[in-house]
């Protein structure tokens, strides 16, 4: 199994300047949100999944405070940045992490030298970080301290950390533009290719959005083939074997990277809701195969914009799931496998959320206040 140039995964990887030239799905680059079940806030990012967050509140629909550019921890409840400072000798940098509910500090650690970081364990205790150099990067793992580092030669980037972050995940670029996923060792610093359930099958794609799993179990990716179908790449973190799972989805970068990722509450389930192809696709992540699929009228590829990436979130307790698409939004009933609802507002759509305890869906138009809807029947609700 063999994949070739993915152009992002999403929170967890850097795009590479090469790879933006060949455009970037509306899952990448877009405005999207995150809204955890049962948070009582929404996460906007509106520059992408590595760019600043604004959070707003899922009570009142305001935004209640922001954040520098970095990274959401799987779980929800961590947010990490850096921030660089020159000292006497040389260069100092902060990793702070802050509480993604509220966006207090809740801690930080000082570090010799200029890193960034790139990723973060599910629960945001350790953060994976980077340095780059003329000839190649350093990659380190951060916890109180800056617990592990490892200089390699050439161009990497973290793809991930394992749960315990006693394996890093990474992606080795080569010269044409093509990579090999790898992992090293943080005990014994031993860089091996990452293990493979059908070795002798070759795939080739782009990515196109990706989730992790609140306990840090999966990284599942979304790609699209050159011949327009798609698969998941679904990533064990805890064994580092790495399994495919072929999708019906069918399209192209600005179509497919407009389908939003969201799991479950208690994360046997995926769900894959693409407006603009008309399907909402179950994958059972117990046994890695579509358990169903759901069709509706997808939206015109006229009202695409590439700018708004897309949103979806999930009641805390699963039957509900909504997801967005330009300037409309969608109920779908988890439990049943069919949408009730579509419903409009007046801009384009930049986040979503329910309120925590799942009777309201809060939407967040770009160019007006934010409405409230019942979440069983899609009336307005103040």
């Amino acid at each position: 199994m063999r994949r070739l140039l993915p152009l992002l995964l999403l929170v967890l990887i850097p795009v590479p300047s090469a790879a933006l030239a060949d455009g970037c799905p509306p899952s990448s680059c877009g405005t999207t949100s995150v809204a955890p079940p049962g948070s009582p806030v929404a996460f906007v990012r509106p520059n992408g999944q590595q760019g600043p967050a604004e959070a707003f509140s899922l009570a009142d629909g305001n935004r209640s405070f922001r954040l520098p550019v970095g990274v959401l921890a799987a779980d929800g409840r961590t947010y990490a940045s850096t921030s660089v400072v020159k000292v006497l000798h040389g260069k100092r940098t902060f990793l702070r992490r802050y509480s993604a509910r509220t966006g207090r500090v809740r801690s930080f650690t000082a570090i010799p030298g200029s890193w960034h970081v790139t990723a973060l364990s599910a629960d945001g205790r350790l953060a994976g970080v980077m340095q780059y150099h003329k000839r190649g990067v350093v990659v380190g793992v951060a916890g109180s301290t800056l617990r592990f580092r490892a200089n390699l030669r050439g161009n990497w980037e973290i793809e991930a950390l394992s749960p315990t972050a006693d394996r890093v995940f990474l992606i080795h670029w080569n010269r044409t533009g093509g990579y090999t996923l790898e992992n090293i060792d943080t005990k014994t610093h031993l860089v091996s290719p990452t293990r493979l359930d059908e070795p002798e099958e070759k795939m080739s794609g782009l990515a196109q959005g990706a989730v992790v799993t609140r306990d840090g179990h999966w990284l599942l990716t979304l790609y699209l083939k050159a011949n327009g179908r798609t698969f998941l790449h679904a990533l064990d973190l805890g064994s580092g074997l790495a399994h495919c799972v072929d999708l019906p989805l069918i399209g192209e970068m600005s179509t497919v990277g407009s389908t939003a990722l969201t799991l479950s509450p208690d994360e046997r389930r995926l769900y894959l809701a693409s407006p603009f192809l008309g399907s909402v696709i179950t994958v059972d992540l117990a046994d890695l195969r579509v358990a169903h699929q759901a069709a509706f009228r997808p939206l015109a590829y006229r009202q695409l914009d590439i700018s708004v990436g897309p949103s979806a979130a999930v009641t805390r307790n699963g039957r509900m799931l909504a997801f967005s698409g330009a300037k409309t939004v969608w109920l779908y009933d988890a439990a049943y496998g069919v949408v009730r609802k579509r419903l409009r507002v007046g801009s384009k759509i930049i986040g979503l959320g329910f309120r925590p305890r799942g009777r309201a869906l809060v939407v967040l138009p770009a160019a007006s206040k934010s409405q409230a809807f019942d979440a069983a029947t899609g009336e307005k609700r103040s």
